[in-house]
C-alpha cells in the first residue's frame, strides 16, 4: 500500500439491501448502474465456534466527541447485496484496534497468511472448513507488510517495516520457521511483493524508498535491485500468461513492466487517466487486468490490457480502494474498496468479460482481500476500534 490505511472512521448509513448485479460500465466513464441486470443471491452462512455473525452493518460507529466522518453519497441499491459477516478474532490482539495490510491463502495447504503489524508477526489461520480457525503468529520482529506463497520452494516471502525481507520455511505444516532475513538496503519499509515460480524470483517493493528486490528463493539471495524507480511503489504481480512482472504506483499513476527471466525493467506505462494504482489481479487468459485505483476524486476501477499497454474501460461502481485479487477457478476479481464514496465495499467483477457484478458493504479499513477457492469464503480485515479480528463472509453465488 502507498501508506498505512488509517482514514477517518465513516458511518455507513442506512440499512443494507438484498439486490441484483449492476449493469458493467462499457467506456472509460459511466455513471453508477442503476438497473438489474441478474439476480444476485445472498449465500447462507454456517456459524463458526470463536467467531461472531454480525446483526448489523460492519462499519463501526464513530465514538461521542470524535471528529464527524465525511459525507457520502447514498448508495446504489442495485450494486450492493448483503450477506452474512463473521468476525473472526486474533487472539494476540484481541481488544486492540488490527493494523492488517496483505494476506493470502495456500490454497493447497487451507492456510491463511496474514500481515499483522499490532503483534509484528505473520498471523495462521486453518481455512480447511469456511470456518477460519486462527493457528498461531509468527514473529517477524517488525511490522509486516506483504507476504507472498512460494509453493514449489516451500517457502513464504514476508516484508517489514525495517526493510527486510524475511523467508520461512513452511515445509513441515505445524512447524513452519524463520530461517532468515534478507536487507533490502531501504531506509524505510519493504512492502508488497509477488513469486514467479516459473524463474523462482521473488520481487518485493519498498514503496517509499523507489527501490525493487529480486530474490532467489531457492538460494534466498538478494540477486538484484532496481534503484531510483519513484514514489508510491505498491503491488507486484507476476503474469503466467507472458511470464512478466508487473508493478502499480500509486504516486506515479503508472505501471512497470519487469522481465524476471532477463531482471530487466522493460517499460512504463502511464494509465492516461484518474487511477493512482494500488491493487493488481490478472486473468492470465485474457491478459488484462483489474487495477485497484485508489483515487479519492475518480473513484474507480479500471481494466487495463497487459498485451496492448492501454486502458479498456473504467468502472465507478467501486473504487477508493487497495487490493485486487483474481481468482481464476471462480473467474471473479475481488477488489477492497475500503474508502468508496457510496460506502466500503469488497466490489467483485466477472474475470471474461470483465464487468462489476456487485459490492458486498464492509467497514472503512477493509482493504485487503484473500479468497478461499476450496469454501467460496472471502476475507478481510476489520479495522474498526478496538476489533482485532478478521471478517469473512461467503462470495454471492
Amino acid at each position: 500500500m502507498s501508506a498505512v490505511q488509517r482514514p477517518v472512521q465513516t458511518i455507513i448509513a442506512g440499512a443494507f439491501f438484498i439486490a441484483a448485479c449492476a449493469s458493467p460500465a462499457t467506456t472509460s466513464s459511466s455513471a453508477p448502474a442503476t438497473s438489474a441486470a441478474a439476480a444476485t443471491t445472498a449465500a447462507t452462512a454456517t456459524p463458526c465456534a470463536n467467531a461472531t455473525v454480525l446483526t448489523g452493518p460492519a462499519q463501526a460507529s464513530l465514538p461521542v466527541a470524535s471528529t464527524p466522518p465525511p459525507t457520502l453519497l447514498p448508495a446504489v441499491s442495485t450494486n450492493i447485496t448483503t450477506v452474512p459477516i463473521t468476525r473472526i478474532p486474533i487472539p494476540p490482539i484481541a481488544g486492540k484496534t488490527a493494523s492488517i495490510d496483505i494476506m493470502e491463502i495456500d490454497q493447497a495447504a487451507h492456510v491463511l497468511y496474514v500481515t499483522d503489524r499490532t503483534d509484528n508477526g505473520l498471523d495462521l489461520f486453518d481455512v480447511s472448513t469456511p470456518c477460519a480457525k486462527y493457528v498461531k503468529t509468527i514473529d517477524l520482529g517488525s511490522g509486516t507488510n506483504g507476504v507472498v506463497v512460494a509453493k514449489n520452494v516451500n517457502k513464504v516471502f514476508v516484508t517489514t517495516n525495517d526493510s527486510m525481507v524475511g523467508v520461512i520455511d513452511i515445509s513441515a505444516p505445524g512447524s513452519e520457521k524463520v530461517v532468515t532475513k534478507l536487507n533490502t538496503g531501504g531506509k524505510k519499509r519493504a512492502d508488497e511483493l509477488d513469486y514467479d515460480p516459473k524463474d523462482k524470483k521473488v520481487y518485493a517493493a519498498n514503496s517509499d524508498d523507489g527501490i525493487v528486490t529480486v530474490i532467489d528463493a531457492t538460494k534466498d539471495t538478494i540477486i538484484k535491485k532496481f534503484d531510483n524507480l519513484g514514489d508510491g511503489l505498491e503491488q507486484p504481480r507476476y503474469d503466467t500468461s507472458d511470464g512478466m512482472m508487473y508493478m502499480t504506483s500509486s504516486g506515479q499513476n503508472a505501471i512497470f513492466e519487469f522481465d524476471p527471466t532477463k531482471d530487466t525493467m522493460v517499460k512504463k506505462f502511464d494509465i492516461g487517466m484518474k487511477c493512482d494504482p494500488n491493487g493488481l489481479g490478472i486473468n492470465p487468459t485474457t491478459n488484462h487486468a483489474l487495477l485497484g485505483c485508489s483515487n479519492r476524486s475518480s473513484n474507480n476501477a479500471v481494466e487495463w490490457d497487459l498485451a496492448a499497454g492501454k486502458v479498456v474501460q473504467s468502472f465507478d461502481q467501486a473504487g477508493a480502494g487497495d487490493a485486487v485479487f483474481y481468482s481464476a477457478k471462480a473467474d471473479r476479481f475481488f477488489f477492497g474498496a475500503s474508502n468508496f464514496n457510496r460506502g466500503a465495499m469488497m466490489a467483485i467483477f466477472s474475470g471474461n468479460p470483465i464487468k462489476f457484478m456487485t459490492g458486498i458493504p464492509t467497514a472503512v479499513g477493509s482493504h485487503g482481500v484473500a479468497y478461499d477457492e476450496t469454501n467460496g469464503i472471502i476475507y478481510t480485515q476489520d479495522q474498526n476500534p478496538n476489533e482485532g479480528a478478521l471478517f469473512s463472509f461467503p462470495a454471492p453465488k
